[in-house]
């Protein structure tokens, strides 16, 4: 294969991990310093962008992409950008942008007594047309979200803004340190604080390969939480679609594209007898560790049935202008049966 043949040949599959256009995953592979195809954030640096994804992807909303995240750029030297969707159907109700469902799940705030809601130490370093420059308060970790044309962020923040002081909520983003309110928090509940920092590496990988859970998986919805030490994510596959999870986990544990991952557990269901009712649910379970130690590490649960959640799936997607493709692959034709809960 030429020289040509083996960038574009990258490029493409590094398209797979990032939904980055090809022009631009084709140029920053050629600018890129290292052989590393998705070199790995560390440190603060981690904690952002694992904190930017737990707080958009634990569900409860639909949107185009999971996490309402459309793609991530990657560019030597410079920050990551994350691209969201335009809009999020909530599943109590309604639609708003995801610019501004991601404040709402971001921006630090503290409501009662010491809990802090929202990312501990967020604060907006700079707005730039549809571009909010986010980092940790004392750090040098960066990140750019980057909202749809037209997103105003400035109009966003002062709602935000003017909906706490009606709630008697304490808005912290403003503050040029931490807060003694973040710090309080963070000295009472040292544990799950702790967990947070200690997953950020499992968290920021994903992050940089957030297109895998779109591009790599049979799943119609997928939502995660934290519990503990462990990431949990839960996917669901629509009754009648071959489940796959083995690609993605190919993916995920690649040597070359993927995490510093491997498999220390797994329960396999695909292959048991049929279910006696089409509305039970099947599902396949895989632990998966850091590959140098037991550090903290990931749990997918790949669900395949009638789902048990909301309804209609395939028309919601349908309007936040979900990719046909996709809904071809993950929800074809009838979708009667398709029910689902949570950010697909």
């Amino acid at each position: 294969m030429s020289a040509g043949g083996r960038l574009t040949a990258l490029a493409r599959t590094r398209i797979t991990y990032t939904g980055e256009p090809y022009q631009f995953a084709l140029e920053a592979l050629k600018n890129a310093r290292t052989p590393t195809p998705l070199p790995d954030s560390t440190g603060d640096q981690a904690l952002l962008e694992s904190q930017i994804l737990s707080k958009l992807g634990d569900g409860g909303s639909w949107s185009a992409h999971p996490t309402g995240i459309a793609n991530v750029r990657l560019s030597p030297g410079r920050p990551i950008v994350v691209h969201l969707d335009s809009h999020v159907e909530l599943s109590q109700g309604g639609s708003c942008p995801v610019a501004w469902h991601a404040l709402d799940r971001l921006l630090p705030y503290a409501s009662t007594g010491i809990q802090v809601d929202g990312v501990l130490g967020l604060r907006i370093g700079a707005i730039r047309g549809r571009d909010l420059h986010l980092t940790l308060t004392e750090t040098e970790s960066r990140l750019i979200i980057r909202g749809v044309p037209g997103t105003t962020w400035e109009d966003y923040l002062d709602e935000r803004w003017d909906d706490l002081v009606r709630l008697r909520a304490a808005a912290l983003w403003r503050s040029p340190s931490f807060s003694d309110l973040e710090r309080r928090d963070e000295q009472s509940h040292p544990l799950v604080r702790g967990a947070e920092k200690d997953i950020a590496w499992a968290g920021a990988g994903l992050l940089r390969r957030i297109a895998l859970f779109h591009t790599s998986s049979s799943a119609y919805s997928t939502r995660s939480w934290i519990s503990g030490s462990e990431w949990i994510f839960e996917l669901d596959t629509r009754h009648g679609i071959r489940l796959d999870h083995d690609t993605l986990l190919a993916r995920l544990t690649d040597p070359v594209w993927g995490m510093q991952l491997r498999v220390v557990k797994r329960h396999c269901t695909c292959d048991d007898p049929p279910l006696e009712h089409d509305w039970y649910m099947r599902q396949c379970t895989y632990e998966l560790a850091h590959s140098d130690g037991p550090r903290c590490g990931l749990q997918f649960r790949f669900r395949w049935g009638r789902a048990a959640y909301g309804k209609d799936a395939r028309k919601q997607l349908e309007r936040l202008g979900a990719d046909v493709g996709w809904l071809d692959r993950v929800l074809p034709g009838d979708t009667r049966g398709s029910r689902g809960e949570a950010t697909p």
